[in-house]
Parts: structure tokens; sequence; C-alpha cells
């Protein structure tokens, strides 16, 4: 029997008892129904976290620049910034040195990094290399940000072992340091066959059949999608063709290609048509999907691929340079067969627009 207190009401309180057991205990059934929630209380958390990746830049000739957040700095940033050189890597802007009081008020957020000096990431340069890197130094950029640009805050960090940059591209990706991975990454692929298990650029030369073949399919695509205009500029015009060679994390080629037809005929700079394309070797070289033209001044005017890295987990990752008539932007994304930029995972974006 047990009492309800306050009301002098005897209430009888059922105790459930197992079969063929004397004493009571509490539901089996219970007990698994909490740790049913648990579980999948923690399995939510981890789908809503996951793994964050970021865009790096060559800094100088032993560090890199990498903006881990977007922030508002209204203004404040010239009163509290030291003046530094530019970085060697375009797209990160005019960053400027911040004390770590001032950078620590933008990491109270929900989601924020929090990064200080002398905290360790990895640095993942491409074909299956990746270096640990060192903050040295707290950054912030300030954009326009009343015409809705944003701002950043991030670091610049030393390379370890020195010297790592050597012949690698400019832009890099970043993530978390984990020791296990950073100890394998110190045995270099050594063979063809060891950097094929790596996504990353291919430096091989391009058969001039291939190349061939990719000219005709893209100017077959260009008689599609082109307007009437730009089909009498271009009509009888061999597309000019920068060919991008790589592979994906499972080892398979991929080309990566910018096509511009110059019919020495337009007015000005702007040419009368351009595209990107991805394109696969197999069965038979065939586009898989096309990106259309975001700048009509450039030489090929689609967006650049500057980099392929390989992310882990038979994940392939693109950071691209897109050029439109009035922004920038600096993409780091997910690359999947088929899908165009606009339909990648971006894993960071740093832009700035008139």
């Amino acid at each position: 029997m047990r009492e309800r207190g306050g009301t002098g009401r005897r209430t009888r309180l059922r105790i459930w008892r197992p079969k063929g057991h004397g004493s009571s205990t509490l539901p089996v059934r219970t007990t698994l129904l909490a740790a049913f929630l648990v579980a999948q209380s923690a399995q939510i958390f981890a789908q809503a976290a996951p793994e964050r990746f970021w865009v790096a830049g060559r800094y100088d000739g032993n560090r890199v620049i990498v903006y881990f957040d977007k922030v508002k700095f209204e203004g404040a940033l010239a009163r509290r910034g030291r003046k530094i050189a530019p970085p060697v890597a375009d797209l990160f802007f005019d960053p400027v040195e911040l004390p770590a009081e001032y950078i620590g008020q933008f990491q109270n957020k929900p989601g924020a990094e929090h990064f200080a000096i002398g905290d360790h990431y990895d640095l993942i340069l491409g074909n299956g290399i990746t270096a640990t890197i060192k903050l040295t130094t707290l950054v912030g950029c300030e954009a326009d940000e009343e015409v809705g640009n944003d701002s950043f805050i991030g670091a610049l960090a030393t390379i370890e072992p020195p010297n790592s940059l050597i012949f690698t591209q400019n832009y890099y990706a970043v993530r978390r340091h984990h020791e296990s991975r950073a100890s394998a990454a110190k045995v270099r692929p050594k063979t063809a066959a060891e950097y094929r298990k790596y996504a990353g650029f291919v430096d091989e030369p391009v058969r001039l059949d291939t190349e061939t073949e990719m000219a005709r399919l893209l100017d077959q695509a260009m008689k599609v999608s082109a307007t009437d205009a730009e089909k009498a500029l271009a009509a009888g015009v061999s597309p000019a063709l920068k060919v991008q060679p790589f592979q994906i994390a499972d080892g398979s080629l991929r080309y990566y290609v910018q096509a511009v037809w110059k019919s020495r005929k337009e007015k000005g700079l702007e040419y009368p048509y351009a595209v990107g394309a991805w394109i696969a070797p197999r069965p038979t070289l065939h586009v898989l999907v096309l990106e259309k033209r975001t700048n009509g001044y450039d030489d090929f005017g689609a967006p650049a691929l500057l980099n392929v890295v390989d992310l882990g987990a038979s994940r392939t990752g693109v950071i691209l340079e897109i050029h439109r008539d009035a922004s920038r932007e600096l993409v780091l994304a997910e690359y999947r067969d088929g899908s165009a930029i606009k339909d990648m995972r971006v894993l960071q974006s740093i832009a700035a627009g008139e």
C-alpha cells in the first residue's frame, strides 16, 4: 500500500512481477525502450553533425590560410585588425590579423568552430597526400556586408613538415586533426597503383584522339543548347579546350573540360558560346553533365577546376572558382557523377559580389 501525501487517500500501486520470481523488478520492456530511445537520440545527433571540411589557400611558401566561419563585423574590423600581406592564393581577399579575444565573441554562436592558436588540423593536398598544419595567426576578412556579402574569421597555419607545399596546387581542403589519420598519411603513395587509390588530378597528357572526340561531343551539345545568335557565330568553328583529367575516390578516370568557341566575329571581349563539361571515358567517351557559362568575358567563361582532393570514405572533393560578371566564388563541393555544381553538396563557399 502507498499513501498520497496531502489527501489521506490510499491508492494501491501494482508492481509488475516476472512470472516465477518472488521479488519485484522494473519491467524489462521499459528498460529496453529507454535504451532504444537513447541509441536513437545518439544516432540522430550524429547524423545532424557531419564531419566539417573547409577550403584553404596557399598564403606563402610554408603557410596556408583558412576561413572557418561566416560572420558580420558591422564595420568594426578596421579598428581591431592589423594589416598583413595578401595571400598567394586568390579569392581569400584581404585578411587582417585579429586578437584572440575579439575572435572569441564569434565562437559562442551555435555551430561555430572553436579554433585557437596552436591547434592542429589536417591539410588535404590531393593525390592521397595529407599534411598537418598548426594555427599560428588568427585572421579575419571584412567584405561589403551592406550589399549582402559575408565576412569571415579564420587563421594562418604553418604546414608540418616544411616544404610540403612544393609542387602542389594553391588550393586545398582542411578537416579536423586525427592522429590515426595523420600517422597513416605520413606514408605517401609511391607507385601509380597506390596513387589510383585516391581522388586527385592525373598528371598524364590527354591523347589527341580523345580531345578530338571531346570537341565533337561538345560541338553537338552547343548546337542543342546555344541560341540562334550564338550558333550563327560559332558555326564552323572548332572549340578551344582546356582538359583536366582526374580520378575519383574509387580510382575511375574522369575529365573536366572547359570549351569556348572563338569565332573572331564577335565584338569586344565576349565570346559567342562557352561551356564546362564533366566527362567519363567508359564504356565510351560521354558527357555526364554540362556546366553553363557564368562569365561572358573570361577566356573560357565556365567554372574553373582548381583542385581535386580525397575526402575519405569513398568521397571526392572538388575545389572550383565560379567567376560571374558581378561576383566571384570559391567552392569546395563533394563531387558526384551526373551532378552539376549547383546540385553537388557544398562543403564551404567563400564569395563576394558587387
